[in-house]
């Protein structure tokens, strides 16, 4: 089994994000979830911008994951063996291949074909979309050349299909919070319970001593093995003082149709306000 993340070769921008849009070309939903009852979904790839745009659709294996600083970013694995719970080799797209001229859209229909005695549970992928558009004149020195760079875009999306009854659930085996010059710098490490990849969002939440809320943040996260993951926040305009971190995991997901996200007790139970509900080896504090 090899992995890899995706090259950066000259001329070639990468761009991870959710919802799935870069520039002109843009997938709806951005994430996709099929199930064995279907077999089947679809997503919307289109082209908002000024020129036409060639479009290739690709199934590969990935599930978001961190490197030794904490940073997230998507592993591919190329060759996953049979114990990794992949879906990238039976589940098609149709077409793979088209060119939307500007303003258009096209819908991309995915045909699931799970081998017949696929165990139930949760299985993987990542839909790739890589756009090529027109080429952008380069300006040379020598006013007889002509250049001119082709740039290549790609968005990644989740594909998940489901089979039978799955769980999910989420626990928390290390949380680190510390000031760092003008930034709170914080430290989660997970491991994701049950069948299912755990979806939810991270909560934090700044306290002073009188449990007054002074800044909060809410991050999406996805959780399909153990990681740690690195979290920085400004923190420039908080005056000086003493202050708490309330952190909350839970499995809502605003950006997500209820019936997708599997439900899960939070972390820690109840709300994150006020902090004195929360255990105190929750509240890291930092000056």
């Amino acid at each position: 089994m090899t992995w890899r993340r995706l090259a950066l070769p000259l001329g070639l921008a990468v761009v991870l994000v959710l919802p799935a849009l870069l520039g002109a070309v843009y997938i709806a939903p951005h994430a996709v979830f099929i199930y064995h009852e279907s077999k089947s979904a679809q997503v919307t790839v289109g082209n908002n911008g000024e020129t036409p745009e060639e479009i290739t659709v690709d199934l590969l294996f990935g599930y978001p994951d961190t490197d030794s600083t904490g940073t997230a970013f998507i592993r591919f694995i190329d060759d996953p063996g049979p114990e990794i719970p992949s879906a990238a080799d039976w589940i098609r797209a149709f077409p793979r291949r088209m060119r939307l001229e500007p303003g258009n859209r096209q819908t991309v229909r995915l045909l699931a074909t799970p081998p017949p005695d696929l165990p139930d549970g949760e299985y993987w992928a990542r839909l790739m979309v890589t756009a090529r558009g027109a080429s952008i004149p380069v300006e040379t020195a020598d006013t007889t050349v002509r250049a001119g760079l082709q740039l290549e875009f790609r968005l990644v999306i989740s594909v998940t299909y489901r089979k039978g009854e799955v769980t999910t659930g989420i626990a928390l085996t290390n949380l680190e919070a510390s000031a760092d010059g003008d930034s709170l710098v914080v430290w989660v490490a997970v491991e994701r319970q049950g069948t299912a990849a755990y979806l939810g969002t991270a909560e934090f939440d700044v306290v002073d001593g009188d449990d007054n809320h002074v800044l909060e943040w809410r991050i999406p996260i996805a959780v399909y093995y153990a990681m740690n993951r690195r979290f920085v926040f400004p923190i420039d305009e908080l005056p000086a003082g003493d202050y708490r971190l309330a952190f909350r995991l839970s499995t809502r997901r605003d950006d997500l149709e209820e019936a997708n996200v599997l439900p899960a007790p939070a972390l820690p139970n109840g709300r994150p306000a006020p902090c004195t509900r929360c255990a105190p080896s929750w509240l890291p504090v930092f000056r």
